[in-house]
């Protein structure tokens, strides 16, 4: 793993552990309601890392059919006002006051919607980088576990006793590597936070071999890191039962 991402997902867990609120569970999933909900595009309030540039319409479909399976009145704030709407909600984000900045920014964010348009709920989605614990061939992170991809014939029966050397080492991995989790901010129209919680969705990172064959492992970033439908289900389904504080021990 880099430094660069070491460092990017350390700053993540900072500041998803700072802003955390007291949350309402089941504030978007209970039963019977009818309540407007308006969905604002993913990572308008929290800027995706460099390495989920485009990746992100398959967690973002099966964030609306979540939603919509909810029997909610579901609308999609398009890009471009969401993003206008955030820039004159969005103080400079700087110095140890940033997580009290970001939340305070959503509230205005959410109040400055209701001038326009009329809903009860808004969720703020974003794709956040979160540091796995890896356990042998799985890693952990958010509420899932997942198995940690290889790189295509790795371990191909071609290789013979090199192969098996390197199933084993691969059974005995520990350290991090990088997840992907959905988190989920919930206001009312009013901008008073209703809900915060988090959900691990994929690894973002897959092994590789050294070219030599030496025991020695490193990662690199998956070309497509939400191919298994499931795995979004699952983590889009926890982003909205666990509560940000439950999520972060």
């Amino acid at each position: 793993m880099t430094v660069r991402l070491l460092y990017m997902l350390s700053l993540a867990a900072l500041a998803l552990s700072a802003c955390a609120g007291t949350p309402e569970r089941g504030a978007v999933t209970s039963e019977g309601s009818t309540q407007r909900v308006v969905v604002v595009p993913l990572n308008v309030s929290i800027r995706a890392a460099a390495e989920l540039d485009g990746k992100g319409e398959p967690v973002w479909q099966e964030l609306l059919a979540y939603l919509q399976a909810q029997d909610r009145h579901v609308a999609v704030l398009s890009r471009d006002s969401a993003e206008r709407l955030w820039r004159a909600a969005r103080p400079e984000l700087d110095g140890s006051d940033r997580s009290r900045a970001l939340e305070e920014a959503r509230s205005r964010f959410a109040r400055g919607l209701a001038r326009y348009r009329d809903y009860d709920l808004m969720v703020i989605p974003s794709l956040v980088l979160r540091p796995g614990q890896l356990h042998g061939r799985y890693a952990s992170w958010d509420g899932v576990q997942r198995s940690v991809p290889q790189s295509d014939g790795m371990l191909s029966s071609e290789y013979g006793e090199v192969a098996r050397s390197a199933a084993a080492a691969v059974l005995g991995l520990r350290g991090k590597v990088a997840g992907v989790s959905l988190h989920v901010s919930i206001l009312r129209s009013d901008g008073s936070h209703v809900y915060e919680g988090l959900g691990g969705l994929d690894l973002l990172q897959e092994i590789q071999r050294d070219a030599q064959w030496d025991g020695k492992w490193s990662f690199r970033t998956r070309a497509e890191p939400f191919s298994e439908p499931n795995h979004l289900r699952e983590g889009v389904e926890r982003a909205f039962a666990r509560p940000l504080l439950a999520a972060l021990h």
